[in-house]
């Protein structure tokens, strides 16, 4: 994941802002979703398999974001490679 840029600001008060590109939120939603469930996101045998970010709104100010993320952790036993 690329490193997340980060500036800051601050005269009466401290700010911090952040804009994330779509591989830097994959990578914060799938850790926090991978940590909830107990996976390990560097084995071999797990896949992110989407990111969806969503957005609904019906009225004034009234946006909210979501998203679904899906982590695969495959199963089944895979042969060595150069095995049969």
């Amino acid at each position: 994941m690329n490193e997340i840029k980060v500036s800051e600001s601050s005269v009466d008060e401290q700010r911090f802002r952040a804009v994330l590109d779509q591989d830097q939120m994959l990578g914060l939603v799938a850790a926090a979703v991978a940590n909830m469930v107990g996976v390990d996101l560097g084995a071999g045998n797990v896949a992110i398999r989407m990111l969806h970010i969503t957005t609904s709104g019906g009225g004034l100010n009234t946006t909210k974001y979501g998203a679904v993320c899906e982590i695969v952790v495959d199963r089944l036993p895979r042969a060595a490679e150069g095995t049969a």
